[in-house]
């Protein structure tokens, strides 16, 4: 596929068409990163990485569950 880049305001543009969109899975305003590698230009989404603890400290009190008591075990259950 080829695409021809304009003119918008003072930059340059690129369209990207819908199929390339969801199979990237971006949508407007999505962060993206773009690097040059051996004269290509690379357009890389950048993701967000959470790590659990952070996750967790954010958490509101009213979802944190208690531990439910299910009675004794039965069969090869392993408690």
């Amino acid at each position: 596929m080829q695409f021809a880049i304009a003119k918008w305001g003072n930059s340059l543009a690129l369209r990207l068409p819908r199929h390339v969109i969801e199979e990237a899975k971006l949508h407007e305003g999505s962060p993206v990163a773009l690097s040059v590698r051996d004269g290509e230009v690379v357009m890389t989404p950048v993701r967000k990485k959470y790590k659990l603890d952070a996750l967790l400290a954010e958490m509101d009190e009213s979802h944190k569950t208690i531990e439910v008591e299910w009675g004794v075990a039965e069969g090869e259950e392993d408690w």
